[in-house]
């Protein structure tokens, strides 16, 4: 009898500690789902839900305010989720804030993520549709990540070739052997750091020339200065202007000269045409040329024969004396 008063106590423990679990469970479910608190609802639209199942957390910046009621498909672009939002965020999510899909942890359950919106806008009421942001998911990650992969499993593989070509190429590796290489290249090296002093020389003494003349001071700033020297500049401008003019005007002068010349020339007009076109005083003046040329030869034996005349020969020998004479 005492054993089994016993074992009644102890299956009466037993069953008080299961319904007491039962109890506590069924509560934290309940509180977890909002049951135990008002609430009132909101509702989003998504594109994927990605798992996203009732009962699932919902969260406003990052705290936790709610949970997931139901998930249902509005067309097979659009799927609905309502929230059950705690009452007393009633006051605080305004209509313009955005939803997102988020993990609770790497790899934890669905959330649903309130973020407030930009700018003003009311307060929520309960059955209003608030705006969705689609965000990257994990799947989309990893496919980015093994596209990633990919592309610099094929640049290691140029590398590696490109290092490959590098190591086993004789051009290269004569040229790095190439003492006259490092000769030449140290002589560059001189001459540009030579130009860099010349040319830091160089600009020091335009910046000297320019504060100088800032300060009034030396020929430039007396070129910018005095109103003297504008003048004689100025004076010496119109000078070129006055002569350039003139060189026109001459070249024009000449231009018209050789346009009536050779209109002379073309029409057989004048003297210069008339020799030149006129093939008849041509032909005279080759005439009398030649005339010339014979006059002269016979002139030139005349000469030669008076020099062998007895009567003549002694002048000609004396001339010649004289001439050696005066050399």
């Amino acid at each position: 009898m005492k054993n089994q008063n016993a074992e009644s106590v102890r299956l009466g423990i037993f069953v008080l500690c299961g319904l007491f679990l039962l109890i506590l469970t069924l509560y934290f479910i309940g509180k977890n789902r909002g049951m135990f608190t008002d609430s009132f609802e909101l509702k989003t639209r998504f594109r994927a839900v990605n798992g996203l199942m009732s009962g699932n957390n919902v969260r406003y910046s990052g705290i936790e305010i709610g949970a997931v009621e139901s998930v249902i498909f509005l067309n097979d672009t659009s799927i609905e989720v309502t929230m059950n939002i705690q009452t007393k965020m009633r006051d605080i999510i305004r209509r313009n804030a955005v939803a997102s899909l988020g993990t609770d942890g790497l790899i934890g359950n669905r959330v649903v993520n309130l973020f407030p919106g930009k700018g003003s806008a009311p307060v929520a009421k309960a059955g209003d549709l608030l705006p969705s942001r689609e965000e990257i998911s994990t799947d989309a990650m990893l496919q980015t990540l093994s596209r990633t992969n990919d592309n610099i499993a094929v640049i290691a593989e140029d590398l590696r070739l490109t290092v490959r070509h590098i190591s086993t190429s004789a051009q290269l590796t004569r040229l790095l052997d190439d003492l006259s290489l490092s000769t030449n290249l140290k002589a560059s090296l001189i001459h540009l750091h030579e130009t860099t002093e010349q040319t830091s020389t160089l600009m020091s003494g335009v910046t000297r020339t320019f504060a100088k003349a800032t300060q009034h001071e030396g020929t430039l700033a007396t070129l910018f200065t005095d109103t003297s020297m504008a003048g004689q500049f100025k004076q010496t401008l119109s000078n070129i202007q006055t002569v350039e003019e003139n060189a026109q005007k001459l070249v024009q002068n000449l231009d018209r000269v050789i346009s009536s010349v050779d209109k002379d020339l073309n029409q057989r007009k004048g003297t210069l045409g008339a020799l030149l076109k006129d093939t008849s005083i041509t032909e005279s003046l080759r005439h009398t040329l030649s005339n010339v040329e014979e006059s002269s030869d016979a002139l030139r034996l005349n000469m030669e024969a008076l020099k062998h005349n007895f009567l003549l020969r002694g002048y000609f020998k004396r001339m010649e004396k004289k001439k050696m004479n005066n050399y």
